[in-house]
Order: structure tokens, then C-alpha cells, then sequence
């Protein structure tokens, strides 16, 4: 019986072996057990023998490529050292942060020539949401950096438009300043009063202060000091102490100053 069983398995292993010798010669091979007879009753694990590679079985899996600008965007985070170029392909991809850092990189330089240079990657950077490339823009526009570019100063107007309309404080105040001042956009302030109108009607208590304040100036009518009461009780708000100390400060002194304003008129 026994050696019945062996003859079997001998014969079965030369099968094996036939099958992976006759198969094509285009296909790979591999080492696979053999498979366990039936009639085997032994609990030893069957040998190793040359036979038909299973699916996936022998091969590779393929790396997967590694994007440039991750490893690049990585190390620029990390704080580790990337050039001047590689910041630069980084930025001009798309990259926010890339292009606010290369930006300072450009304006650190201090050369007059290239400061148009950071005042572009600067825009680009508050185009793509980086919030806090709206203060250096507005610095360097102030500065006339695109004193001989119209184009560039047009793009940088509608986008601190844009921003001033959708609430954002520093590109409000940075417009209604260059439109009070004349530069670089030109002299308008009837723009400059529609700005700090519409922000303090939106609850903006910095900017109904503000405006407040332009009601005040010189020698207000009663109308006027009647409007900036209602400025003033939206700024009496802010959770912003000195704005609310200024406010709440204001709003005691103006009920005498609106009594004599009308006994004089009368």
C-alpha cells in the first residue's frame, strides 16, 4: 500500500514537472506546492515544484510616480532649503503658499527693478484665497510699483473690489485710503464713502465707526450727528474693546452737542 502511494505521488510530480517543461515558453514560472493526493493521510507539508504562475503571482507591483511639486511643497513647509527655481515652478503651478512665499523672497531682495515681480505673485496669492497677501499688495501699490502698467494696476483694483465686497476689512480700508488719497487708482471718494456705507450698513463695526467719524468732522448739522448716533450704536457693538470704548465714549457726548446744534439752528 505504501509504496503504492509513493509510486502515485512520484508520478504525480513528474506530471508537475512535464506540464511546466511542455507549456509554452512565453510563460513564467513559478515554484508551487503540490497539490495533496486524495489518498495521503500524511500531515507534512507537500514539496515545492516548478509550475504555472498563478494571477499577479511573480510579478512587481509598479511604484507609484511621485509628484515634484508635493515633494518641493513638503520641504518649503518642513522649512527646508528650496531654490529660488523651485519656489518659483511651485508658485507659477497654482500654489498659494508658494506664491506669498516667493513674493517676500522677491520684495527681500529690495530691488527696486523686481518689486513689480513680488507685487504680481503677491495678487496671485490673494486671487487663490491666501488672505494675507492683501496687506504687502496694498504696500507695494501704494508705492506705484505699477505706476507704467495698467493692466497689472486694473487687476489689482478689481480684485481688492472683489474682497472689499465680500467683507474682507484690509482691502476695504486699503481702497478707501488710495481713493481719499488719489493714488494709484485716482482721486475718488465718492467711492470711498460708498465703501465705508455699505460695510457699516453690514454691520461692520470698525467701519461704522469710521464713518462716524466723517459725519463729526468739523461742524456737523443735526442730521448728521443723528446719523452717526446710528453708527455709532452699531460700533458700541464690536467685540473689539477700543472700538467699542470709542463708540460707547461718543455716543455719551453727543446728546448735549445734538441739543445745542438745535437750539442754534432755532
Amino acid at each position: 500500500m505504501i509504496r503504492a502511494l509513493a509510486l502515485a505521488a512520484a508520478s504525480l510530480v513528474l506530471a508537475v514537472a512535464g506540464f511546466a517543461i511542455a507549456g509554452p515558453a512565453s510563460a513564467a514560472t513559478c515554484m508551487v506546492r503540490l497539490p495533496e493526493s486524495l489518498s495521503s493521510t500524511s500531515e507534512r507539508a507537500r514539496p515545492m515544484v516548478p509550475g504555472k504562475c498563478k494571477p499577479r503571482q511573480g510579478t512587481h507591483r509598479t511604484a507609484r510616480p511621485v509628484d515634484p511639486m508635493k515633494q518641493i511643497r513638503n520641504r518649503m513647509i518642513a522649512g527646508k532649503e528650496v531654490s529660488y527655481k523651485e519656489l518659483q515652478a511651485l508658485a507659477d503651478s497654482g500654489d498659494n503658499l508658494a506664491q506669498l512665499h516667493l513674493a517676500k523672497r522677491i520684495e527681500a531682495d529690495n530691488d527696486p527693478a523686481t518689486l513689480d515681480a513680488a507685487a504680481r505673485y503677491y495678487r496671485r496669492a490673494a486671487e487663490n484665497g491666501r488672505t494675507s497677501a492683501i496687506r504687502p499688495l496694498i504696500r507695494l501699490l501704494n508705492a506705484d510699483v505699477f505706476l507704467d502698467q495698467p493692466k497689472n494696476l486694473a487687476s489689482s483694483q478689481q480684485l481688492l473690489e472683489k474682497l472689499a465686497a465680500g467683507g474682507d476689512a484690509v482691502a476695504r480700508d486699503g481702497l478707501i485710503g488710495m481713493y481719499r488719497a488719489g493714488k494709484p487708482f485716482g482721486l475718488d471718494p465718492a467711492r470711498a464713502d460708498e465703501l465705508l456705507v455699505a460695510s457699516a450698513k453690514g454691520g461692520d463695526a470698525k467701519a461704522a465707526l469710521d464713518l462716524a467719524f466723517t459725519l463729526l468732522s468739523g461742524t456737523p448739522e443735526p442730521a448728521e450727528i443723528e446719523e452717526a448716533k446710528g453708527y455709532l450704536e452699531v460700533a458700541a457693538t464690536s467685540e473689539t474693546l477700543n472700538i467699542r470704548t470709542m463708540a460707547e465714549n461718543l455716543l455719551r457726548t453727543l446728546e448735549p452737542q445734538l441739543t445745542a446744534s438745535t437750539e442754534t439752528t432755532q
